[in-house]
């Protein structure tokens, strides 16, 4: 996670735009295997500290953007 930390961090410092690409998976089913669960996990966690710190925020759904903030 400190990695995710850092890249906020220097989007903040910067003049820069970013354009950031997830997935999102948390909106399937519950892996059964422990490693996919951590993966889940680890990836909302990133999701939402970019999030945060975000001008504009987008939702995909079948290609079609839907805005989350901004």
């Amino acid at each position: 996670m400190a990695e995710i930390e850092t890249l906020a961090e220097f989007m903040q410092k910067t003049r820069a735009t970013f354009i950031i690409v997830s997935n999102e998976v948390g909106l399937g089913l519950v892996s059964e295997n422990r490693l996919g669960r951590v993966y889940c996990d680890l990836l909302g966690r990133a999701n939402q500290l970019i999030a945060r710190y975000a001008d504009e925020v987008y939702f995909m759904v079948a290609g079609i953007p839907m805005k989350v903030r901004g």
